[in-house]
């Protein structure tokens, strides 16, 4: 069973879970009401003053505040009634704009890197105190090999779609850079390179596998800046399938792993709870 130091560290992963989850409404498919509300109560709850996070935030209090003014924005900006990225609808459906799809990554990435320091910090203390749990701390390395390979294989796909935008309109003007062709290099194509890039500098997972294809992506990302050449002449179409297929694979591997440990480790944290919850009503 996790004693309290690791359950308290399994809030603090819950809540970067659901933190993370949130790029999620970039894909185009159905989405349901029930765990968009989910999603929105652990973010709420989990930086109020009685939780796990909240205690860290008011011992320490200058870097905690920014930290917490920064997810209150998430959470007003994506789980609010009146966001204009995920809407609710009346009849309990789930609209997406799937047009800020860039605004969703530059606010989550960077924020939950914030969690994910902190995460690693009481990972470190539980180290120190002897107390650390094996499955809690596996749990934690799969999920960042996972993360860092989801945010790239969902950011690729939205900077291949804006690196077409950008060639179609170069080759309608001949190669001369136009306002249009700028404003995408600077507001898409080099905001989307620099989240990528910003993972991959942060990450603490060291297995060559993870690490090798992070950087594989950042390779592809030279050649679309003209910084690198492309292997054997390959047409920029055929090197977007092939990182973006072994991105997928990467994510469709590692998800079941992660996805193992997790629900024993829920499943634990349930009874827990609810042994709390019968020991208080019969005190």
């Amino acid at each position: 069973m996790l004693d309290q130091m690791n359950q308290y560290i399994f809030n603090i992963y819950h809540y970067l879970l659901n933190l993370r989850d949130t790029v999620e409404y970039t894909i185009d498919r159905e989405h349901t009401k029930a765990i968009f509300d989910s999603r929105k109560n652990v973010l709420t709850s989990g930086i109020a003053p009685t939780s796990a996070l909240g205690n860290f935030f008011e011992n320490n209090k200058e870097q905690g505040e920014k930290i917490k003014s920064r997810l209150e924005e998430v959470i007003k900006d994506f789980y609010s009634e009146d966001n204009t990225v995920i809407k609710v609808t009346e009849d309990g459906k789930i609209r997406v704009d799937h047009t800020q799809h860039i605004k969703v990554f530059d606010e989550i990435v960077g924020i939950q890197e914030s969690i994910r320091d902190i995460l690693f910090g009481y990972i470190n203390y539980a180290r120190q105190q002897n107390n650390a749990n094996e499955d809690m701390e596996k749990l934690v390395a799969t999920d960042e090999r996972l993360t860092r390979s989801i945010f790239a294989m969902l950011i690729m796909r939205e900077f291949e779609k804006s690196f077409a935008e950008f060639q179609k309109v170069m080759a309608e003007s001949k190669g001369k850079p136009t306002p249009q062709s700028n404003f995408i290099v600077q507001n898409e194509i080099a905001k989307m390179a620099g989240l990528i890039r910003f993972s991959r500098a942060h990450a603490h997972c060291t297995d060559n596998e993870t690490l090798d294809l992070l950087d594989d992506v950042n390779k592809v990302i030279e050649m679309t800046e003209g910084r690198r050449d492309r292997r054997n002449n390959k047409s920029f179409q055929d090197i977007f399938n092939d990182i973006n297929r072994r991105l997928s694979d990467n994510v469709a591997k590692l998800e079941p792993i992660w996805k193992e440990i997790y629900e024993k480790l829920f499943k634990e944290m349930i009874e827990i709870s609810q042994k709390k919850e019968a020991e208080n009503k019969q005190a």
